[in-house]
């Protein structure tokens, strides 16, 4: 059931080679739609591409079509198994959302349902599918809960303490069996995992193989992966801990749980 991907670091690298090692490892069984979002430093916004088609033969040239490089300190990728929602691209991750000018992305793994118990809490951020996943219903309400309370949407700690409200809300109010999922903004990324991400400080100095068999050397230092599962060899993954965030900023542990 879909898998999602987080690439931090502490200066700006080509990200495309663990792009690929994340698809080869996991599209066969996640083939409803792929996407990716990546942080442009002069702008401060994310840049969001996403890909659907019928033909899975056919996604991995659409997603690396013109991506000769992807050079940022921030990636997102997310690869979907559809279970609530049409198999389209606009029920594809990442989301995008706004508050006033500032810029979130969002993408879940889990389902969350009746649709209708987030549906009902939406005023102001209403999904673009008119038949949207629950994930885009969860990132909808959690972008009307910080505009309605007038979060500081800078403080990771003022973030924190309002997303875990919104969690606890949504866990009283409807039936979850999965809520993993990623925010990010120009700051901060706020990786909750309900019960199996895991990242890695990514210390050993080694080579990342890709699909097209091609090689890059990686530093030692300033480079975190958060994966559904681990992903690249010769690398330590550490368990997040359950019902708990893990909070990245260019590379480092903002916060964590534990």
């Amino acid at each position: 059931m879909c898998k999602l991907l987080v690439l931090s670091e502490n200066q700006e690298e080509d990200t495309k080679d663990i792009l690929e090692v994340f698809v080869k490892n996991f599209g066969l069984k996640n083939p409803d739609g792929w996407g990716i979002a990546f942080l442009d430093e002069s702008t401060g916004l994310y840049h969001i591409k996403k890909v659907y088609n019928k033909d899975q033969k056919l996604l991995a040239d659409a997603l690396f079509h013109d991506l000769n490089e992807i050079k940022t300190k921030t990636l997102i990728a997310h690869l979907r198994k559809a279970s609530i929602g049409r198999k389209c691209l606009e029920n594809c991750h990442p989301f995008e959302n706004r508050i006033g000018n500032h810029q979130f992305v969002f993408i879940h793994n889990g389902t969350v349902w009746p649709r209708k118990v987030l549906e009902s809490k939406l005023f102001t951020h209403k999904p673009i599918s008119n038949d949207p996943t629950d994930s885009e219903l969860i990132f909808c309400y959690i972008m009307e809960v910080l505009e309605e309370n007038r979060v500081n949407l800078n403080s990771w700690q003022d973030m924190i303490k309002e997303l875990n409200e919104i969690i606890l809300k949504i866990r009283s109010e409807a039936l979850i069996t999965k809520l993993n999922f990623v925010l990010a903004d120009r700051n901060y990324v706020y990786c909750y995992n309900w019960n199996e991400l895991q990242y890695s400080l990514m210390e050993e100095n080694t080579k990342i193989s890709t699909s097209k068999e091609k090689q890059s050397s990686h530093s030692k230092n300033g480079k975190i992966v958060v994966c559904s599962r681990p992903i690249l060899e010769n690398y330590s993954w550490n368990s997040i801990p359950q019902k708990s965030f893990l909070v990245l900023r260019e590379g480092k542990i903002q916060y964590s749980s534990h």
